[in-house]
């Protein structure tokens, strides 16, 4: 079984590897010019999805927003793994990342990173109100922002997650946009930040929550909003991993 396992992931990394040198020439000439962004935002979700399932690797999505919500908007969602920057931007066509400086540094990736998203370094307070300015420029150019708000891969205990930053959400009030978390139940069983890189199960859920108006918030208000998404994506990961929270990983 466990050589099964190593042999899907040795598959899916070049998998990636492969399909991204695909579509990279593309994202190449639309990240020129920013009014092409859009187009690589989703041309981004198609590779996912084609990745995927490619891979073998079964995403399924659930959305309970009981009505549309205005774009643009701030997804908000877990990180537990690598596996989850590859997830979410399946979810929209119009959204840029906000993801820590070092992932600008891969080759080839690296590149497509800094030319459609935006990157910070979370250990300088100038760098990080740079940023928020940024996101709030780029709200106000109609695109929507996917932020995990734990600022990396910080738990040490999935599916309990590491404290929240402010960032997302003052970003959102600033422009009066909704903020729509999102739960990554299952990445870390898909993909453990263990080191070991082994993909331990083919299955990945994404829980899009109710959509949380904004426009009526203040910069008071950040503080109350951010630990209502928290506890929002909190109670579904528990609930969704009742079964493991006993188990070692395999």
């Amino acid at each position: 079984m466990r050589f099964l396992r190593w042999l899907h992931t040795f598959y899916a990394a070049l998998l990636f590897f492969f399909t991204f040198l695909m579509f990279f020439p593309a994202f190449i000439v639309l990240a020129q010019n920013e009014r092409w962004h859009k187009y690589a935002y989703r041309l981004t979700r198609i590779w996912g999805w084609f990745y995927f399932f490619l891979a073998g690797i079964r995403v399924t999505i659930e959305n309970h927003n009981q009505q549309p919500w205005s774009r643009p908007c701030v997804y908000v969602a877990n990180h537990f793994s690598y596996a989850d920057i590859a997830s979410i931007p399946l979810l929209t066509n119009d959204a840029c990342f906000v993801g820590k400086q070092s992932i600008a540094k891969a080759p080839l990736f690296g590149y497509y990173f800094r030319s459609l998203h935006i990157t910070v370094n979370r250990a300088s307070m100038r760098d990080r109100a740079r940023v928020l300015e940024e996101s709030i420029t780029a709200i106000k150019k109609g695109k929507s922002l996917i932020i995990f708000p734990e600022g990396g891969i910080r738990s040490d205990n999935p599916p309990y997650q590491a404290r929240y930053l402010d960032g997302a959400f003052r970003a959102a009030i600033a422009n009066g946009v909704p903020v729509v978390p999102v739960t990554l139940p299952n990445n870390w069983r898909v993909l453990p930040d263990d080191g070991k890189f082994l993909l331990l199960d083919h299955r990945i859920a994404i829980i899009v929550h109710q959509a949380i108006a904004t426009d009526n918030l203040t910069e008071a208000d950040v503080p109350a909003l951010r630990d209502k998404v928290f506890a929002i994506i909190q109670q579904e990961l528990l609930q969704r991993n009742k079964k493991y929270l006993s188990q070692p990983l395999a």
